[in-house]
Parts: C-alpha cells; structure tokens; sequence
C-alpha cells in the first residue's frame, strides 16, 4: 500500500510539473527580440504560433528614409485628413482623454500608439526593415491558432488588454501579451472616435467592389469576444500592429 501512494504521488507530481510547463510554453511567449524603428522607438516582440508580431503599436513619426510623417491637426486651416485628392500621408496620436475615469494614472501621449491615414498606410515605408503592416489573412491565421489553442469563439477576448476599456466593450485577459489598447479609430473628419471603447488596427489589404470604389479591411477588438473584420472607407484612420516578415 506504501508503495502504491508513494507510486502514485510521483505521478501526480510528474503531471503538475509536465503541466507547468506546458502552460508556460503557451503563456510566456515573449521574446527577448525587440525591434527599433526610425524614430528610436524600441518594441517589445511577441510570438504566437509560428507568427511573430509586435505586442504594441507602431509609433514612428518619420517613414524609414528618415521623412517626417506630417502631423495632422484638426484645427489647422486646409489640412483634411480623409482627402483622396492630397495625396498627403497624415499621422496623429490616437487620444488618451479619459473621460470616464477608467484609468487612474495620466497616459503619455504615445500611449496608444499613433494613428495613420491611408497615404501613410500604402506608402510602403512604415514598418521597420524586415516587418511589414499584415494582411487580413495575417490575423486569421492567428484567429485559427487561438481558435486550435482552444479559445474558439474568444479569440478578441484573449488579445484585449486586462484594463483601460469601458465596460459597455469590456475588459479581456490579455493571455498570450498581446495587449490589445482601446485605440478608437480616426472618423474621415479627422477626429478621434470610440477611444477606451474599440481596438482597431488597419491591414494591407484593399478590397474594390464592381465600380472599381476601394475599401480597406480593418481589424476590430470591441464589445464581442470574436476578431471583427471590417471594410472601412480608405478615408478612416487606425492604428498599426506590425507583424514580422
């Protein structure tokens, strides 16, 4: 009977610890790897199946020849940040006001990230050498690896940040570190919309239907537990987490 318990413990220890250390080998994902963008900005670096993404939003303010973005202002006479005819690659701080008090502490102002308008988006000089802005078929590939990590149905859940969201869109648990903000997105206006309430992040990817009109698909962290893929006019403005080459 000694040896029975005694047989049995053993094995129940070898579980837990095989089980330890399968939930690290899923949860501590983290790279040592950062990355540095023009600016001088160092970023933080995730793996997730065999993708490695950025776990925070891009924030240059130069393209990677050293140009600077220009900065977009809302008040500034002649500047329109959904106009097609400029031709003008705009860029402008996703908003940190936090009018519902859901953050106790003051935000820098890169907190969020910067936002980009779609002349900035197809510039082609954005993301650091060697990472790129993704496709849509780049998320879904991630969806499909959270989906076979058994989180089926709670993909956005486990990619939202723990804190910072109103909780009308609520909060997510943030498993795997990628930390997704609620950046709100840019209106065709220019202003600064939906912030602590929606994630969105714009991809590569342009759609045109039968009258050759382009839309943009974007991706959307919001009050659902599920990835929103979204086809937005190329006028709307957004976030960028980029993914490695």
């Amino acid at each position: 009977m000694t040896h029975s318990i005694k047989h049995l413990s053993f094995l129940v220890l070898v579980l837990v610890l095989f089980s330890c250390k399968d939930n690290n080998k899923i949860l501590s994902e983290e790279l040592d790897e950062t990355v540095t963008d023009v600016d001088g900005n160092i970023y933080k670096t995730i793996k997730i199946g065999n993708q490695v993404w950025m776990a925070e939003n891009l924030k240059t303010t130069k393209y990677t020849d050293g140009t600077p973005i220009t900065l977009y202002s809302f008040d500034e006479f002649g500047i329109n940040w959904g106009n097609l005819n400029e031709e003008v690659g705009y860029y402008q701080w996703a908003s940190t006001e936090d009018l519902n008090n859901v953050i106790d502490e003051e935000l820098p102002l890169d907190y969020y990230g910067a936002m980009y308008n779609h002349f900035a988006l197809i510039s082609g000089k954005l993301a650091p050498k060697g990472w790129r802005i993704p496709t849509a078929e780049d998320f879904k590939v991630l969806e499909a690896f959270l989906a076979s990590e058994g989180h089926s149905g709670n993909e956005a859940t486990v990619l939202k940040s723990e804190t910072g969201w109103l909780p009308s869109s609520g909060a997510g648990t943030n498993l795997y570190g990628f930390n997704g903000l609620p950046n709100g997105y840019v209106s065709a206006g220019g202003t600064s919309t939906l912030g602590q309430g929606i994630c969105t992040w714009s991809t590569s990817t342009l759609i045109a239907d039968n009258f050759g009109i382009q839309t943009r698909i974007m991706i959307s962290l919001y009050d659902k537990s599920t990835i929103i893929y979204d086809e937005n006019a190329l006028q709307i403005g957004s976030a960028i987490r980029c993914i490695k080459e």
